[in-house]
């Protein structure tokens, strides 16, 4: 039987907890002809939360729904790319019309297009010769979008990124052509939460107001533990709540690693899940990445990696800056701590939230405590 906790991709409902609230925003939002930032720590479960309002418009033949994720681009052209691409992707299962339609319309951008040799799903390469072509490109695709008599919902993951690229004024070339689409509407999503929110909420900034703003938050203890005894319950397998709510506080109620976890324990367990089998699982997630962990003392300057560690040992650290903080653990000053702060959080290795800095990988966290 498939293991009922998928941690790759989005498969179905049926495999998805709860966010009834999350999906009925943001569906509530594009109904209305808004845009919407969705914001989110990493691996909270923004792009799951998309896929799923996405699958939920399967059905509708009036709308039409794009994904793209932009983390690894670094310019208009490989922007006007990821587009390109997930406009002739996405319509791989919708009619042959409408698909021959858009092929037909980015022949004229020569593009290159290649078919996936296992899924046949068609792949498509654009190359312009210039930030000005790229651009112009951008505008056509956009305006060919517009004027289908579909409603068209775009989702551009990771989109702090385009402050990244070589070409300045992205942003307000982007947002120009956006606020004039009428038919087409957008999902900005990342997890650079500081970031995103001052582009759209900062008043020198293109995108200044001009979308809504939803947070994706921690699902609820009581709402992960009904679907992940039911989940084990209708595939033969019995846990009780005890070890259930245990884990879960072990993960600290992060979506990818509760993912993660309850995936390992439903494969190296029997018909009844004992408190060994919870164990068991937690002891080899942290034995799975040793020698991924044991090379941060490598990367990491010592101040780092000592702050690193006594953030992990403390469980999070409200002030870390106190004195209190700094002797227990035998740290550096309070400059170079704070400077040692900044840095972990560039590095995307801790975060802050409600007021406590806390590490990102929470398996990377246990394995600190013992280390």
């Amino acid at each position: 039987m498939d293991n009922p906790f998928t941690i790759i991709s989005y498969i179905s409902p049926e495999y998805f907890c709860n966010r009834k609230e999350e999906t009925k925003r943001l569906s509530d939002s594009l109904n209305n002809g808004k845009n919407i930032v969705l914001l989110s720590l990493r691996r909270m479960g923004k792009t799951g939360l998309i896929k799923h309002l996405f699958y939920s418009y399967r059905s509708k033949r009036n709308i039409h729904t794009f994904y793209l994720d932009i983390m690894n681009t670094h310019s208009a052209e490989d922007f006007v790319n990821e587009l390109a691409k997930a406009v002739l992707g996405s319509f791989n299962s919708k009619s042959k019309q409408f698909f021959d339609n858009v092929l037909k319309f980015l022949s004229k951008f020569n593009p290159i297009i290649t078919l996936d040799p296992i899924t046949g799903i068609p792949s498509v390469e654009i190359k312009p010769h210039s930030t000005e072509h790229a651009k112009s490109s951008i505008t056509e695709i956009f305006s060919y979008l517009e004027e289908q008599d579909k409603k068209i919902i775009i989702a551009i993951d990771e989109f702090q990124q385009i402050i990244n690229y070589d070409e300045n004024g992205f942003e307000a070339f982007l947002r120009s052509h956006i606020q004039h689409l009428k038919n087409v509407n957008f999902i900005f999503s990342g997890s650079q939460q500081h970031i995103l929110t001052a582009m759209f909420s900062s008043y020198s900034r293109p995108f200044y107001q001009s979308s809504e703003f939803l947070k994706l938050e921690r699902i609820s203890k009581e709402d992960y533990a009904i679907f992940i005894m039911k989940k084990f319950h209708q595939t033969g397998k019995n846990i009780s709540k005890e070890i259930v709510n245990d884990l879960l506080e072990w993960a600290d109620l992060y979506t990818y690693y509760i993912q993660t976890m309850f995936n390992k324990l439903w494969y190296i367990s029997g018909a009844i899940i004992t408190q060994k089998d919870s164990d068991n699982t937690k002891r080899q997630l942290i034995d799975e990445r040793d020698s991924i962990y044991q090379n941060l003392n490598n990367l990491l300057p010592k101040v780092q990696y000592e702050l690193l560690r006594a953030i992990a040992k403390n469980n999070g650290i409200s002030k870390p800056l106190s004195k209190k903080f700094r002797d227990k653990y035998d740290l550096a000053t309070t400059s170079t701590i704070s400077t040692a702060l900044k840095i972990l959080k560039v590095k995307e290795l801790i975060y802050h939230e409600n007021n406590t800095y806390k590490i990102y990988d929470v398996f990377m966290a246990k394995w600190l405590e013992e280390n």
